[in-house]
């Protein structure tokens, strides 16, 4: 009998890492990656694990948007750039720098469902930027009246553009089509993580000096559930199928992975002291997390919900803002 028993959970083990090493080689396409202090982003493919290239941003990069299709990817230059690099994803090259000299500090960057229109905020001018990244056109720019607006989320319908306003400790929700700010919402003090649930309904907002993530439903943006214990709750990312939420601690170098429907925190991933966990974008396939490790230059690809690690990629120096794209270069 235990014989038999040992058997069969050997047997239940192999087959269970044979899936594994299964689905990470079904894994295909590239993730690009901007390096913070390269000044540049990194094409990696993911199925051989290595870098494709390397491509110039303005100065500064900080954070990254990927179309939907994955064919666009687009960095803010934060840091003295104050522009927005176009990369082609396809052809693996730069197709155009569009000048944000009168906003500057482009920092929070999200696509709208058109694939064409992206969602700036601009901390040097406290507004939220709509540009088309075909022609460079700066289409709107709606006033948040609040200081360091830094990061941006919009639903699918690309209805309302909400910014984290770090300095003030709110939230601005800003109407797309009449480009004029609805309300500002007070929140925990220094709120700078922030993501919209795909049909609206609901925001998650991490505030950084009071170590909280906050879910709101956004009809009254009344609070509907808090968790406290984090030092720098640095992003907010939901799955494509909206089923978990991911929130990885800079400071604490922690992945923390929470069931969505339960509003439960599920999982929490330690990570050794000093890997830096900050971008995160996630795989189709919505079990795949990619997470970009500024301290030590490489991405973390993460089983989500078991939190392991499947594998690693190389990136460039202090990757942040990431991308997915299923085009695949060889």
């Amino acid at each position: 009998m235990f014989l038999r028993k040992s058997w069969l959970l050997a047997s239940l083990w192999v087959l269970t890492t044979a899936f594994s090493f299964a689905q990470d080689a079904s894994l295909e396409g590239t993730i690009v990656v901007v390096n913070k202090l390269g000044d540049d982003v990194t094409f990696v493919d993911i199925q051989s694990r290595s870098i494709i290239k390397n491509l110039p941003t303005g100065k500064g990069p900080h954070e990254l948007a990927m179309s939907k299709n994955g064919k666009w990817a687009v960095s803010t230059d934060y840091v003295g750039g104050n522009s927005l690099t176009v990369f082609d994803v396809e052809n693996a090259k730069v197709s155009r720098t569009i000048s944000l000299k009168d906003y500057p500090r482009p920092h929070g960057i999200l696509f709208f469902n058109d694939q064409a229109h992206v969602a700036v905020s601009s901390e040097g001018s406290d507004t939220a930027v709509v540009v088309n990244i075909h022609t460079g056109d700066i289409v709107n720019a709606i006033d948040t009246a609040q200081k360091g607006s830094h990061m941006v989320a919009v639903p699918e319908a690309s209805d309302v553009i909400y910014t984290t306003n770090m300095q003030n400790d709110t939230v601005s929700v800003l109407d797309v089509a009449t480009a004029r700010r609805i309300k500002n919402i007070p929140m925990p003090t220094t709120p700078e993580a922030v993501t919209v649930s795909q049909d609206g309904k609901e925001l998650w907002v991490g505030s950084n000096k009071n170590g909280l993530v906050t879910l709101f439903e956004t009809e009254s943006f009344s609070q509907v559930k808090q968790w406290s214990g984090y030092t720098f709750p640095y992003r907010i990312l939901l799955t494509p199928n909206q089923k978990y939420a991911v929130v990885p601690d800079y400071r604490q170098d922690t992945l923390d992975i929470f069931d969505v429907k339960r509003r439960a925190k599920i999982k929490r991933v330690q990570f050794e002291t000093g890997t830096g966990p900050k971008g995160v974008i996630f795989h189709p396939n919505n079990t795949t997390l990619f997470l970009s490790l500024y301290s030590q230059d490489k991405i973390l690809a993460i089983d989500i919900p078991s939190g392991k690690t499947l594998f690693e990629l190389p990136a460039g120096d202090g990757p942040d803002g990431i991308g997915f794209s299923p085009f695949v270069h060889k």
